[in-house]
């Protein structure tokens, strides 16, 4: 009778130390947390020195070795495809013993395949869940080394049923985490494509909006630097018109500006060619695709996503983005995220394009006069709005006319387009510059007085002077200011008032600058006059 009771006292505590640990192992989710937790139980249980835990990876077919309480390395994943008498052996979850009293092996084979037998594993203890293998426990022998009772084995494997129930929750709620995970990264990128579409709208300059496009594929890719090349469809080649993230600035800054011309290629040519050929994106490393990159544009490459920019079925141009930042490569979403942005930056690029085309002209690229007349309204109305400054500057070249005559029109039209980008570096970022009719062009200076207006001028003309075209002879220019409130407050007044400015200029010498002032003779000019009127024949 005592002898019965100490037995149900001594069953009652296993079930209460079983019902403990599965309660443990129950809150456990993380996989490590977990083999950590199952490898302590068995050795405090058992006193064993080597525990292997190999989970099966039902897609890959493969058992894993993914736990390994023991010095060395864990193995890799083995291909398991013999379903034979040990996999019917783990189907019944009973653990399975790998000597027998002689010591003579069971399984050798299947011990050998994983490792078992250096590891001198005594006993595998398999994980099953609803009749499906999902991994086995090797257990190595015990210190002090004795047999295992029933009471050792039932334990084990009720052990081992909660443990194949614990991994396969973990496993699941590592799936809802990255579900949930793939799904916020879904809505952060929807709201960043929607962010940038919605900004790429109300962007009309062409190479602000070629800098925003890029800074923003950058970003989201987590790239180090980047371009963005358009496809010139009269001279067949892909050109570079915006960088950044480069480390010299400075060059940058001139690329961007157009004041220096990089390498063009032609469609097939290096990757940037062969993405626009194909329409097709191309992701690479430098390692293994050594010969698509095409020197000097591969200095300091060493991982490349370069997307198309495609208008219904044109391309129009593409986006290259270089060197992760972290060092890995780009990624398939790194793709679907550039060709989302790629896909909107192509009919925002091709819309500014159309714009830029209709408020340009053609052979010096700057503002033509209507645009430059409606710009400066809208620089009269702000300025009235805020009580600031207005000044026009009206500059004609001096004698082109003799450069025509002299040299012919193709290198009078030369002259027309380095001056133009002379004036475009030499003013201020918010001053607008036009081609107001031949060799006369319009410059706006927002919240410039006469006299700042003046210092600008003087500025320009001082540096002509010293500006040199090819074997040209020099060139100068006169200019004429005219500035709100103070000489005009309309849009004709103070175009007038600078043309009469510039023509006192010409009338006095040239090659200097003139401020408009009440008593200088406005000839024909009126302060209401016609626009049409203002212009004169200058010498």
């Amino acid at each position: 009778m005592e002898s019965d009771i100490k037995d149900l006292k001594r069953r009652v505590n296993e079930l209460s130390e079983l019902l403990g640990t599965s309660r443990e192992l129950s809150n456990i989710l993380d996989l490590k947390e977990l083999y950590s937790v199952i490898s302590e139980i068995l050795s405090d249980r058992f006193g064993n020195r080597e525990l292997s835990i190999f989970e099966y990876r039902n897609k890959t077919k493969t058992f894993k070795q993914v736990f390994r309480e023991s010095t060395g390395l864990m193995k890799r994943e083995f291909l398991y495809t013999d379903h034979g008498v040990i996999w019917n052996e783990f189907l019944k979850g009973e653990p399975i013993a790998q000597c027998d009293a002689n010591g003579q092996l069971f399984h050798p084979e299947f011990l050998q395949r994983y490792h078992l037998k250096q590891n001198k594993t005594e006993w595998v203890v398999p994980l099953v869940m609803r009749s499906g293998v999902i991994g086995f426990l090797a257990l190595g022998e015990s210190q002090p080394k004795k047999p295992l009772s029933e009471n050792d084995l039932y334990f084990l494997k009720q052990i081992a049923a909660q443990v194949a129930v614990c991994i396969n929750t973990n496993r699941l709620y590592l799936d809802r985490q990255k579900e949930k995970e793939e799904l916020d990264r879904t809505l952060y990128n929807l709201s960043l494509l929607y962010s940038i579409g919605r900004a790429m709208t109300y962007i009309s300059d062409l190479k602000s909006l070629l800098e925003y496009i890029l800074n923003q594929a950058i970003q989201i890719t987590g790239a180090e630097k980047g371009s963005i090349m358009l496809y010139d469809i009269e001279k067949n080649i892909l050109s570079i018109r915006v960088l950044a993230g480069l480390k010299d600035e400075g060059f940058q800054k001139k690329v961007n500006n157009n004041e220096i011309k990089c390498r063009s290629f032609k469609p097939g040519e290096g990757i940037a060619g062969k993405v626009f050929q194909t329409s097709q994106p191309i992701v690479l490393d430098k390692a293994r695709e050594e010969e698509m990159f095409i020197e000097p544009d591969s200095s300091f490459v060493q991982s490349i996503a370069c997307i198309p920019m495609m208008v219904y079925s044109d391309t129009i141009g593409v986006i290259n983005v270089t060197n992760k930042l972290d060092d890995s490569r780009f990624t398939e979403e790194d793709v679907e995220l550039l060709k989302a942005v790629a896909d909107q930056a192509a009919v925002a690029i091709n819309k500014a394009q159309l714009w830029e085309m209709a408020v340009t002209d053609s052979l010096t690229g700057l503002y033509v006069r209507r645009y430059i007349m409606v710009k400066l309204q809208e620089e009269l109305h702000r300025a009235d709005r805020y009580r600031k400054g207005l000044s026009v500057v009206m500059a004609d070249l001096d004698q082109f006319k003799r450069i025509n005559d002299t040299y012919g029109h193709t290198i009078g039209d030369r002259v027309l387009k380095v001056v133009s980008q002379f004036f475009l570096r030499n003013i201020r970022d918010i001053d607008i510059l036009s081609r107001y009719g031949g060799e006369e062009f319009l410059i706006l200076l927002p919240e410039a007085s006469k006299d700042e207006a003046y210092s600008v001028s003087e500025r320009l003309r001082k540096k002509l002077v010293e500006f040199k075209v090819d074997d040209l002879p020099q060139l100068t220019v006169s200019l004429g200011i005219a500035s709100y409130p103070r000489d005009s407050q309309n849009v004709e007044g103070l175009i007038n008032k600078a043309d009469a400015a510039l023509y006192a200029a010409k009338q006095t010498g040239r090659n200097k600058v003139v401020k408009y002032d009440d008593d200088m003779e406005l000839l024909k000019f009126a302060d209401a006059g016609p626009v049409a009127q203002t212009k004169s024949a200058k010498p």
